[in-house]
């Protein structure tokens, strides 16, 4: 789980994969950094509710769902994004523009926002305890862990990122989860049908194993090695 969207509020998603080890630890800080948003009257907070709802789906229908958020870093995502919109991928895609603003971070960040006012997720972190007054406040409102999982993550530790998702939401964890047969295969290319092309990748794989990490080593002109 990342800490990206949790403990930087005014800053872009981000991750970071340096220590392999740390991914099963870090979903945040404590539940103690996300004080309770200050309380409405009763007459007027139904109308706040919705005033400050970014989404054409009212809340009374968000409060229903238990949400994850999946991010990934936008120095990786952009990329992918914009490959998918120039030849050759283009004619497969049927996206011949790039917009920046259709990348989706800042209403993430502002759907993340509304329902951490809301109530709607948290205070307690996927993963983590919530503490005393975390669960306090967990036990009043009954609301679903604040789950943010960060692709970087996800691919450097799996099962320790997916054993948690799974704790978090109650459903059994199975190392089962992360590989796929044909069948599975099919059923996701026909439901992504309509993105034809942004998920082949995906699409193709048979399982979800750590990345390796690689080293690349070269000569510069003065004859020293470096390594990165």
């Amino acid at each position: 789980m990342a800490p990206s969207l949790v403990s930087h509020p005014s800053t872009t998603p981000s991750s970071d994969s340096a220590n392999p080890t740390a991914h099963a630890n870090t979903i945040a800080t404590t539940a103690s950094d996300f004080p309770a948003p200050p309380a409405l009257s009763s007459t007027s907070h139904e109308q706040q509710r919705e005033q400050d709802n970014p989404t054409v789906v009212p809340a009374a229908l968000l409060s229903q769902f238990h949400f994850a958020f999946l991010i990934r870093h936008p120095r990786n995502s952009i990329p992918s994004y914009y490959r998918c919109t120039i030849p050759p991928l283009a004619a497969k895609t049927g996206f011949h523009y790039f917009r920046p603003d259709e990348a989706g971070y800042v209403e993430l960040r502002a759907l993340f926002d509304y329902l951490r006012a809301q109530g709607l997720v948290g205070p307690r972190i996927a993963g983590r305890d919530a503490g005393k007054q975390g669960q306090a406040a967990l036990d009043k409102h009954g609301a679903a862990d604040i789950i943010v999982l960060d692709a970087d993550d996800l691919l450097d530790a799996p099962a320790d990122v997916i054993s948690t998702f799974c704790r978090s939401v109650g459903v059994d964890y199975s190392d089962d989860m992360l590989t796929w047969d044909e069948a599975s295969q099919a059923h996701a290319a026909d439901a992504f049908a309509k993105w034809d092309g942004f998920h082949d990748d995906a699409i193709r794989s048979q399982d979800l194993k750590p990345r390796q990490s690689v080293s690349i080593f070269f000569s510069c002109c003065c004859g020293s090695v470096a390594c990165g």
